[in-house]
């Protein structure tokens, strides 16, 4: 996971200390990578100790550890295609809003395949195979993703709960057991009713994955497995429109990913859509 990433990630969890190195590292980019940590420090005006134990902090040895991964961030994000970036105003054509719009999806899809390592989707994968019951967790913008990765696990013969009403995933959740299995999305961590429906689920055995912004949090501490999000709403704030992005693209990877393992997969499919064209016919 690169070191851009992990910071725009991270950011909202900061305090306001670390907010300002961090800003400070995300607007300057290419001169740090020239800054030792003293320079750097007297820059932002605050100690050198701070500036490396915010590179601990985003889990690198050192201040010498971040900027070699700082290099190669820099690296990765300039082969990524180029596109008009900055807020979107009300100035702005639809066009622009278009390209900017796109721009922040692009940005947002990268850096959330970034933060989560293959060895932890595998495991999700693996955990979502062999489960026998699912019950998929979330409210608002995030029930819309549950929903939405339930239809295609149903058409894979999984056997899948997406209800929208907190109190009966929380009923559904509490008959789980070992071999069973809960995703829990929040993109704050937060929520107390998906939170809720992760303990019940454990509480009788079950697994739990969580799928939410790159922090530890409370939805974090209950779950077995834990992927991520990065979704920077400052820019483009109504519908979490990024946050919904970026839940949409694990969940579609993750499906992709289970059903590249079912043998059973293409007979399924084919089931499916026999199915809805008799149904169609019949209208």
């Amino acid at each position: 996971m690169g070191s851009l990433s992990k910071i725009r990630a991270m950011r909202a969890g900061m305090s306001n200390h670390e907010q300002r190195i961090a800003d400070y590292l995300l607007d300057n980019v290419d001169a740090v990578r020239s800054h030792s940590s003293k320079c750097l420090a007297d820059r932002i005006g605050v100690s050198q100790s701070s500036v490396v134990k915010f590179s601990q902090k985003l889990g690198y040895r050192g201040y010498s550890d971040f900027k070699l991964s700082l290099t190669e961030s820099v690296a990765r994000t300039a082969m990524l295609p180029k596109a008009i970036h900055g807020d979107i105003s009300s100035d702005d054509d639809v066009t622009t809003v278009a390209q900017k719009l796109i721009a922040r999806k692009n940005l947002t899809l990268n850096e959330t395949l970034l933060i989560n390592p293959e060895e932890v989707l595998l495991e999700a994968v693996e955990k979502i195979s062999s489960a026998g019951r699912i019950v998929l967790a979330g409210v608002g913008a995030s029930s819309l993703v549950a929903k939405d990765f339930a239809f295609k696990l149903m058409k894979l013969g999984k056997s899948v709960i997406a209800e929208s009403d907190t109190h009966v995933q929380v009923a559904n959740a509490a008959t789980l057991g070992e071999g069973d299995l809960v995703l829990a999305i929040s993109e704050s961590g937060l929520t107390q009713d998906v939170i809720r429906v992760a303990e019940a689920a454990s509480a009788q055995g079950a697994e739990v994955i969580s799928l939410t912004r790159y922090t530890h949090n409370p939805l974090t501490a209950v779950a077995t497995v834990k992927l991520y999000c990065v979704a920077n709403e400052s820019e483009v704030r109504s519908s979490s429109i990024l946050a919904r992005t970026a839940q949409f693209m694990v969940t579609d990877l993750l499906f992709i990913l289970v059903s590249q393992r079912d043998q059973q997969a293409k007979e399924m499919f084919d089931r499916s859509r026999r199915a809805v064209n008799i149904f169609r016919r019949k209208e």
